[in-house]
């Protein structure tokens, strides 16, 4: 056992001190002089230890109290709070002797809702700064996680995330203001003479006050929908740098729309997906299976035993347990999903390709058994802010890895044109149509990871000129190394100068997203006789 010094001096001194025989009077005892050392320095605190119970207690907070601000019932109050305080203040005007303007009723009344409506809100707010502060402290004592030390501020992203949850605290303390001067305006009134001038004119100002309340409820709702989410900063977060070719496209795409916080999460749970899957397996055509299948069971194409049988295929039976049904896991089963629908909400389009090839793939088309390249385009049908994003599925059929040339022809567009060279990988296809499981041959699922891992999909910004507006076409040309024309694809887009409603089905979308993550993991019982 280690010795203390410290405790032996102090053990000493307590059995000295309660030794009546040995007790002595030294020079300052008694005489009240002050102890220079805190009640609580023999504590030796944990200022780090501290730091996470704090951030613990922020998230507990921030979790709980965002879900009641989120709430339809609680939002639905926040909006009408104001409205039936205006016709309050109006039936003060028109019968001034209504009781609801009795200062009795108004904190009975008025009290008790404008608490319900914006409280939740303003300490999931507050809360959720605290903890955004106390995390970028944590990850640079190396605690969120052992051993890796980041600032998690200047990650690019990170800024925004940060003026995302301002502008939530700012619309609360609106709010709070205008409730404030709204219920005190209605008490003041109901304690004077009514039909006076001054009594009039201050519920003309409670109901200007009342229904600005009411727009601004109406008008912030979508961003106190944001509160209360587990993955605190994913729905706040707008991704503006993207690589322009995904290699494998749902793990990349995914990667690209998480925010600054979990990147570096998600790639320690790729190297633990690396330790997970059977020998001879390749770690990329593993992950892209395990999201395909994730995509497959969130749309209710396969089962939940059907998904855990197809991974059983190339993943450890029980490392899945710790891998995708863990609750304390990142990035479990759900997780995934809910990744997987966030990436979608962002780029519909994408997952419009992705059901292409696989109808392909199912009715066996000429694209897949016949033609030595496969070629796709998905392009939003509206494009806002002049700006767009172009996506071009490629697949090399033939016997040998080629290189490629791929030019984009934008009329009106900034640029007009934009060539892309790259080599493809070869990817031979199936003879005929697959079917979506099949233990005896290479089915679907066998078939769709390696034309994602083989294939590319190039993501390519488009954008018009300020005078652009309307219907527009955009071209797509295929040429092989001696120039030769392969294929050629039109698509045509609207081109819009303002956002529209984009946003706010985006946003639809992602909430979504987040109720697919919100749910429990399946009970599925894996055997060790598996292993």
């Amino acid at each position: 056992m280690s010795y203390n010094p410290k405790s032996h001096t102090i053990a000493a001194y307590a059995h000295h001190m309660g030794d009546p025989a040995s007790k002595k009077v030294f020079p300052g005892m008694g005489s009240g002089l002050p102890n220079p050392y805190s009640a609580d320095f023999d504590r030796a605190e944990d200022s780090i230890s501290s730091s996470y119970l704090d951030y613990q207690s922020a998230e507990n907070h921030r979790v709980k109290y965002g879900k009641l601000a989120s709430n339809p019932a609680v939002l639905l109050t926040r909006r009408i709070a104001g409205l039936l305080m205006a016709m309050t203040a109006l039936a003060g005007v028109v019968a001034p002797n209504h009781p609801l303007t009795r200062p009795t009723l108004m904190i009975l009344v008025w009290v008790p809702m404008l608490l319900i409506s914006i409280m939740p809100a303003l300490i999931a707010a507050e809360r959720a700064m605290t903890a955004l502060v106390l995390r970028s402290s944590l990850w640079k004592e190396e605690v969120i996680v052992k051993g890796v030390r980041r600032d998690m501020m200047a990650e690019p992203g990170m800024d925004r995330i940060k003026a995302g949850l301002n502008d939530v605290r700012l619309h609360n303390a609106i709010a709070s203001i205008l409730a404030v001067t709204s219920l005190f305006l209605l008490i003041l009134a109901a304690g004077l003479e009514p039909n006076g001038l001054a009594y009039n004119l201050i519920l003309l100002i409670t109901l200007t006050t009342s229904l600005a309340l009411s727009y601004h409820a109406i008008f912030t709702s979508d961003e106190i929908r944001k509160l209360g989410d587990e993955l605190p900063y994913l729905v706040l977060h707008s991704p503006t740098h993207h690589p322009m070719k995904l290699d494998t496209i749902l793990g990349d795409l995914v990667y690209a729309h998480l925010d600054p916080d979990h990147s570096l999460l998600w790639n320690l749970w790729e190297d633990k997906l690396s330790h997970s899957i059977l020998p001879g397996v390749d770690k990329r055509q593993a992950r892209e299976r395990i999201l395909y299948l994730m995509h497959l069971n969130s749309r209710g194409n396969l089962s939940d035993e059907e998904t855990l049988g197809e991974l059983k295929e190339f993943i450890k039976p029980m490392s899945i347990q710790t891998l995708l049904l863990d609750e304390d896991e990142q990035f479990n089963w759900v997780r995934l999903q809910r990744l997987i629908a966030h990436a979608r909400a962002w780029q519909v389009e994408v997952f419009d390709l992705l059901d292409r090839l696989q109808n392909d793939l199912l009715s066996g088309s000429a694209a897949i058994t016949k033609d030595e390249w496969r070629m796709d385009l998905a392009l939003a049908s509206q494009c806002d802010n002049q700006t767009g994003h172009l996506f071009i599925a490629l697949n090399n059929q033939t016997e040998a890895d080629r290189h490629l040339t791929v030019e984009v022809i934008v009329p009106g567009g900034m640029p007009e044109s934009q060539v892309h060279r790259f080599e493809l990988s070869s990817c031979p296809g199936p003879d005929q149509a697959v079917k979506i499981t099949d233990k005896l041959v290479e089915d679907a699922l066998d078939w769709m990871p390696k034309y994602l891992e083989k294939g590319v999909i190039l993501w390519i910004g488009v954008a018009w000129e300020s005078s652009v507006r309307g219907r527009r076409n955009v071209q797509v040309i295929l040429r092989d190394d001696d120039d030769t024309i392969i294929g050629s694809r039109i698509i045509r887009t609207k081109v819009l100068t303002g956002d529209s409603n984009l946003s706010r089905q985006r946003l639809k979308r992602m909430l979504k997203a987040r109720a697919k993550g919100e749910k429990p993991l399946p009970t599925l019982e894996i055997s060790t006789n598996d292993e």
